[in-house]
């Protein structure tokens, strides 16, 4: 969902929406539904609970195994259940692991890179959202509603960024995957999740563009049931993906990898997989 959302722009009045039989008879009982719906219609209660408890279970979960393995970038996962414009951090990290556990010559950038170029660019796509968001709300609440048209483009060219850099990512991942392709036998699960969350966010993001670009009252921006799905839904899995299948249990540290590296690469899944048996049974035990 964008940063801000403009309000409505219609130059619909309370007067005209109220019962004609009750103009002029004082004072009248509050209607929550006397004004059209900011987005064009009323958002569903049901959905709207679900929605809220699933992310918020995730969110306790990734906390809860965050704290099993002490490393503070995996805390990204449990604020991307409420805050999705910072859980792609979260996936450039893991890369970037991967890089460290198998070698930099398999990637065309080192892992600091991957997080200095992409987490700006998040970071812009976010500061173009919110400019774009504010001078929509701007325009529609002077009266009569002034032209929303600029701060609409202005966050759909924010939400572009976010989509060209999670593209572009996606082009590297592949690359780096393709490379490497012999040895991350032993973190396949871990590949598996980060591509299909990663497949997930690419298409959220261009949802967002089409819903924006068809302007406030277009057909994707008024029904509930495509927010619901390529929105909500999207991030719900993209999220929920590492509950199941947590980084933590895959990543060695940088002297962990440069052990493994110096093996040869039976003998480095062989200790990979035995550091992910060691780290599950330290997390049991600190659980106890």
């Amino acid at each position: 969902m964008p940063l801000a959302m403009a309000p409505f722009t219609g130059s619909v009045s309370l007067a005209a929406t109220l019962d004609p039989g009750a103009r002029g008879n004082g004072c009248i009982a509050y209607d929550p539904y006397a004004l059209p719906p900011t987005y064009g219609y009323n958002p569903n209660l049901v959905a709207g609970i679900i929605f809220t408890v699933t992310f918020f279970l995730s969110m306790c979960g990734h906390v809860y195994q965050t704290s099993g393995c002490r490393n503070w970038w995996y805390s990204l996962f449990a604020v991307g259940a409420f805050a999705p414009s910072f859980f792609s951090a979260a996936i450039y990290y893991i890369l970037g692991a991967l890089i460290t556990t198998h070698g930099r010559q398999y990637s065309p950038m080192s892992p600091k890179w991957y997080l200095v170029i992409f987490i700006t660019f998040d970071l812009i796509s976010i500061c173009v959202q919110a400019l774009g968001g504010g001078l929509a709300a701007s325009a529609s609440a002077t009266y009569p509603p002034g032209d929303t048209e600029p701060g609409t483009r202005t966050m759909t060219a924010g939400i572009m960024v976010q989509l060209v850099s999670m593209t572009v990512f996606a082009f590297l991942w592949v690359l780096f995957l393709w490379r490497v392709r012999a040895k991350v036998l032993a973190e396949r699960a871990l590949v598996l999740a980060t591509s299909f969350s990663s497949l997930l966010i690419v298409v959220r993001n261009l949802y967002r563009v089409l819903e924006l670009s068809q302007g406030w009252e277009g057909e994707l921006i008024t029904h509930e049931v495509y927010f619901a799905v390529l929105d909500g839904a999207l991030m719900l899995l993209a999220v929920g993906v590492f509950n199941l299948v947590f980084p933590g249990r895959y990543l060695l540290g940088k002297e962990e990898a440069r052990k493994q590296r110096s093996m040869t690469p039976r003998k480095g899944c062989e200790y990979l997989e035995q550091r992910q048996a060691v780290k599950g049974w330290e997390m049991i035990g600190r659980a106890i």
